[in-house]
């Protein structure tokens, strides 16, 4: 099986500076609330307890629809078992699989994706539930089956909002990109993501190639619209742990 790519890069400065570049224009834009969830115990430091298991779970709820995202990230194929070593879809959850070029790491990364009716997360989470309680069936098999034994993933606090505003077919060269803006707990953060998905006939080689001509071309047409690459954390990483750091200072 020959599993897309998605290559991600976060930019650095002025997060309006590079919107205006890009002409993301703010009417063009989708809006939707974020959070993501972890046993939050009070007193306690360090990264997320999940995300140092390299679980995210994630609630997005935007007027079109909500969904609520198991995702492990990075993983290895032998974690992936079962029914889990392809991605499927049936009704009530969905399952992908991508590789995701984030700054110069290659991470395998395999979601368990529900969708569910517009508003009802955001609902859910201001009556303050346990995030556990709202996984789909397939959701928990997902976790039981293929995440380390000994990681809990019970008793689970919504963190957030992160407010997102997200444009999706945005020219980059020649290329189509998806552009997301998150902000939340001070943070101000823009991520800008290609996919290159297998074609008939490609080999795994193929793709890896197809993907590093996408990167170069990414790389060279931000330069030239001024727009700067930044280093470090991925979006989710950064936003999870000040979430945290600010869950834990309230």
């Amino acid at each position: 099986m020959i599993t897309p790519i998605e290559i991600k890069v976060n930019l650095d400065g002025d997060v309006a500076g590079a919107l205006h570049r890009l002409r993301c224009p703010d009417t063009a834009a989708a809006y939707r609330d974020i959070w993501f969830a972890e046993p939050l115990h009070p007193g306690t430091t360090g990264a997320p307890t999940l995300l140092s298991s390299r679980i995210v779970i994630r609630l997005r709820s935007g007027e079109e629809e909500d969904d609520l995202t198991v995702k492990l990230r990075p993983c290895v194929r032998s974690q992936l078992a079962g029914r889990w070593a392809a991605p499927f879809t049936e009704p009530g959850v969905r399952y992908r699989i991508e590789s995701d070029w984030s700054a110069d790491r290659r991470m395998l990364s395999a979601s368990a994706i529900s969708v569910r009716s517009p508003g009802s997360l955001r609902a859910a989470v201001a009556r303050g539930l346990d995030v556990t309680d709202e996984l789909h069936s397939a959701q928990r098999q997902f976790l039981v089956s293929c995440t380390p034994p000994g990681v809990a993933v019970d008793h689970l606090r919504a963190m957030g909002p992160v407010a997102s505003a997200r444009w999706t077919g945005v020219p980059v060269g020649n290329l189509s990109a998806d552009v997301e803006r998150w902000t939340t707990a001070g943070l101000d953060v823009l991520e800008l993501s290609v996919k290159v998905v297998p074609r008939q006939g490609d080999s795994p080689v193929d793709l890896h190639l197809r993907a590093l001509d996408a990167r170069r071309e990414l790389d060279a047409a931000l330069r030239t619209l001024g727009v700067t690459i930044a280093s470090g954390d991925t979006k989710t990483e950064q936003v999870l742990t000040a979430l945290a750091a600010a869950h834990r200072l309230g």
